[in-house]
């Protein structure tokens, strides 16, 4: 079995540990009284649980949640800012300078990290540090990344009790991980990657499934070596539609995935329908792919869930190991000033 697909059956026993990591964390809630916005620093797969975090909680939250890729922090941050400096590594150097950034301004900082540079200047700061199992592609670790955060804010009493949706996620995760792993019966997962293998992908998504939208098209990048693009509804009717006035030949290469809500806004679903109509005949294909779950957290999860499962078929299908990234690496390297 490759090893990605190890780590994607072993999803939903990661998020009951993060779970776990983040209640026995022996935060001082009193040290994080009076926050006024909450910022989550991180890059690629360290920041993807920021990413969803917002989504999840844009309706809700009693603060502004924003996430922050690079190595300086918006203006507003300071001494009534919640920090989350998340890097799975430890070593992003984005993210140790954003920590440093907001070291400077007295910015209420909590880590998530499985150690590296980031574990040693949190335990010489005495900043608080969630320390998280290591050995993984971050991509990998979307539990482990996601979790501690909504846990520490349901915690801090900056949203509601998260209990029962956590748990219906989880649940819901293990079904649909059973599901995507089959080898003998019906399997979306295969079925979108068979569908989409050679296409360049454009993935549409309301608003609230923006956080998805970033996952898929990075899921794609990372372990199908895949170009994929998003755009989200309504704004892409607002000026993106015009693009597709014209026939070009290279618009019959692009697969086209709706990403849906089975409670989706009744406006929303219009605009996908009459979308999909003007479209699709200008494009090689159209998948349509709806959430599953009742609460918004789980319905949500669904849907990260499916990316993984589908770009790691895609990368399978086309002899791609989806574990190594030789360009991100090569990068790394260059930056480093190691030719």
């Amino acid at each position: 079995m490759n090893e990605m697909l190890k780590y994607l059956e072993d999803f939903p026993a990661q998020c009951e540990e993060a779970v776990r990591i983040a209640k026995g964390y022996p935060i001082d809630i009193t040290r994080y009284g009076s926050i006024h916005q909450v910022v989550v620093c991180g890059m690629g797969g360290s920041a993807a649980g920021g990413d969803l975090l917002k989504s999840y909680l844009q309706g809700e939250a009693k603060v502004p949640i924003e996430v922050n890729r690079g190595y300086a922090l918006p203006q507003y941050v300071g001494k009534n800012t919640l920090v989350f400096a998340i890097s799975y590594s430890g070593n992003t150097e984005e993210t140790l300078s954003a920590y440093q950034d907001g070291l400077s301004r007295s910015a209420r900082i909590i880590a998530i990290t499985s150690g590296g540079r980031l574990k040693e200047l949190c335990q010489k700061d005495g900043i608080d540090l969630l320390e998280i199992t290591g050995g993984m592609p971050p991509r990998a670790t979307f539990g482990y990344l996601f979790f501690p955060m909504l846990t520490l804010l349901e915690r801090l009493g900056l949203v509601g009790p998260k209990e029962g949706e956590i748990r219906e996620t989880i649940q819901n995760l293990q079904v649909l991980c059973k599901e995507y792993s089959s080898q003998s019966k019906p399997n979306l997962a295969k079925e979108i990657s068979e569908k989409i293998k050679g296409h360049l992908l454009l993935i549409y998504a309301p608003e609230h499934l923006a956080g998805c939208a970033v996952r898929w098209k990075n899921q794609f990048n990372e372990n199908s070596k895949t170009i994929a693009f998003f755009s989200l509804l309504p704004e892409m009717n607002h000026n993106e539609i015009e693009v597709w006035a014209m026939a070009r030949e290279i618009m019959k290469k692009f697969y086209l995935l709706f990403l849906r809500d089975n409670e989706e806004n009744e406006r929303i679903r219009q605009r996908i329908i009459i979308t999909e109509n003007i479209l699709k005949n200008k494009v090689a294909g159209i998948q349509h792919v709806v959430s599953r779950g009742k609460c918004l957290l789980s319905r949500l999860h669904s849907l990260i869930c499916l990316s993984d499962w589908v770009s790691t078929y895609l990368a399978l299908a086309s002899s791609i190991d989806p574990v190594p990234t030789p360009m991100i690496d090569l990068l790394k390297r260059k930056l480093a000033g190691n030719q």
